[in-house]
């Protein structure tokens, strides 16, 4: 019997740990607890609630992973996170807190502290994922449901990092908005989609962000990120573009320039767009990194049109 209790604590313990530091009443019924021995240990201390019939093992603070994995489990069966939750588990959009997003598939009048339900009766096995062991809607679900819910620029934002990570799958997304077709999301996913602009506009590198935030702190107006350019009668992608005053920057990483076909290749394109009007600027990583001065007056004479002396 003893052998009995300590492989139902380990397998307790280890399913706890799969799950973000919760379980829920039915999996605890499940390894054999009693209703009686559940209360029991919540009175101890050793279960703390965090939803009805949803309990963290052993300390009452979780990692936000946690609570996105207690919302799930609060809300029964078939639930999964979703929308603005499930698009901050992606590493798709930032969390700041608030009730958690759950779709259901069913009916139901359940309702959850910090939880937001939602109700879905046509999910399909498709719309349906695991990410890092919590159940979430699909990413192409997930992203109809940010062009339903939220406002534009941020579903634009998010289609801009899942293709900035090559997650972005338009077949699997033009599927579900073939199925989905006429229901909130639809139309406003589709033009953002079928605009040409997806990942245009977001940072791609360490060395952008860097060169962003240089940007930021010296006044320089922000630039347009990482577009692609008719030029001389060819399309030509830059880190970043002011169209007004005809300037571009490149920050070179050594990894994505370190061959002499890319060397070429960078001095090419410079006397392309010297050609057409443009003033091109190049920055080491070094010198991006370093965050002096240097950079940026380079930057704000070239947009002033005048050279430092």
């Amino acid at each position: 019997m003893r052998a009995d209790r300590e492989a139902r604590e380990a397998a307790i313990q280890a399913l706890a740990r799969r799950q973000h530091g919760v379980v829920s009443h039915r999996q605890l019924i499940g390894a054999g607890l009693k209703p009686s021995t559940i209360h029991g240990r919540v009175r101890a201390g050793a279960l703390h609630v965090v939803h009805r019939g949803v309990y963290a093992v052993g300390r009452p603070d979780l990692p936000v992973r946690g609570h996105w994995m207690a919302a799930v489990l609060a809300c029964g069966r078939g639930a999964l996170l979703s929308h603005r939750a499930c698009a901050a588990l992606r590493d798709l959009l930032g969390w700041s807190g608030g009730r958690v997003d759950v779709t259901i598939p069913r009916r139901s009048g359940i309702r959850r502290l910090g939880v937001r339900v939602h109700r879905s009766l046509d999910l399909a096995p498709s719309d349906r994922d695991e990410v890092d062991g919590i159940p979430c809607t699909s990413l192409a679900l997930t992203l109809l449901d940010l062009a339903a819910t939220a406002p534009r620029q941020v579903a634009e934002r998010a289609c801009d990092n899942a293709e900035r990570r090559g997650l972005l799958d338009l077949a699997a997304i033009g599927d579900l908005l073939e199925r989905k077709r006429g229901q909130p999301g639809t139309v406003v996913l589709g033009a953002i989609l079928g605009s040409g602009h997806v990942g245009d506009g977001v940072p791609r590198s360490y060395l952008e962000q860097r060169f962003l935030a240089l940007c930021a702190r010296s006044g320089i107006p922000r630039p347009d990120v990482n577009v692609w350019m008719p030029v001389a009668g060819e399309e030509i992608q830059c880190d970043f573009a002011w169209f007004r005053e005809r300037v571009v920057v490149e920050v070179d990483g050594w990894g994505t320039h370190r061959t002499r076909r890319a060397f070429r290749e960078d001095r090419r394109r410079d006397r392309v767009l010297i050609g057409a009007g443009w003033r091109p600027l190049r920055f080491t990583g070094p010198e991006v990194l370093a965050g002096g001065h240097e950079v940026t007056d380079t930057v704000l004479a070239a947009l002033a049109n005048r050279w430092p002396t």
